[in-house]
C-alpha cells in the first residue's frame, strides 16, 4: 500500500526535458504522468497494478522498481516504507547508466521540500491486507518453501567436491 508519492527534483527536471523534446520522448513523459496520476488516485488500493514493470526487475538498488514506458523508455522508482519515490526517467541506456552511478542508493524523504503528494483511495479495513507482502516476496517465499536440502545437494553437487 502506497500512502504518498515523492517526486525527486532531478526526476522532475528529467521529466520536463522529455516533455520539451517531443516525439517519443514526450509520449514517454505523458505515460509517466498517467502512471503517477493513477498512483495518486488509486495508490492505497492497488499500488501493484499502476503500470507495467520491466521484465528483469532491478537488483542494483534495494526496493527499486523500473516501469516500462514503451519505445525504450524507463521510469525508476524506489519504495521507501509506505512511500514511493520517483527518481529518474529516460531511455533504457540512460537509466542503466543512472543505476550504475547510484548503485546501493538509500533515499531519505524530507516532507518539508514540497514534493510529497498524498495518495487517495480508501485503504482496506482488513488488517491482513494492510500487512500484505510484496507479490515478488510472496513468490520467492513460495519457491523457497518447495526447496529442501535434497534439491540443493543435486543443484550444487559439482561445486562442493
Amino acid at each position: 500500500m502506497i500512502l504518498s508519492v515523492h517526486l525527486d527534483p532531478k526526476f522532475k527536471k528529467s521529466l520536463n526535458e522529455l516533455r520539451e523534446k517531443g516525439g517519443s520522448s514526450s509520449l514517454a513523459a505523458k505515460k509517466a504522468d498517467d502512471l503517477i496520476n493513477r498512483l495518486l488516485l488509486r495508490g492505497r488500493d492497488c499500488s501493484h497494478t499502476i503500470g507495467k514493470l520491466t521484465k528483469n526487475g532491478e537488483l542494483r538498488i534495494k526496493y527499486c522498481k523500473k516501469y516500462d514506458l514503451g519505445n525504450g523508455y524507463r521510469l525508476i522508482s524506489l519504495k521507501n516504507g509506505c512511500n514511493l519515490v520517483f527518481l529518474f526517467i529516460g531511455t533504457h541506456d540512460e537509466c542503466d547508466r543512472w543505476l550504475e552511478r547510484n548503485k546501493g542508493l538509500q533515499y531519505e524523504i524530507y516532507e518539508k521540500n514540497g514534493n510529497l503528494l498524498e495518495t487517495k483511495g480508501i485503504p482496506s479495513t482488513d488488517f491482513s491486507y494492510q500487512q500484505a507482502k510484496d507479490p515478488v516476496d510472496e513468490y520467492e517465499d513460495r519457491l523457497m518453501a518447495k526447496i529442501d536440502d535434497k534439491i540443493l545437494r543435486k543443484i550444487f553437487w559439482g561445486l562442493c567436491e
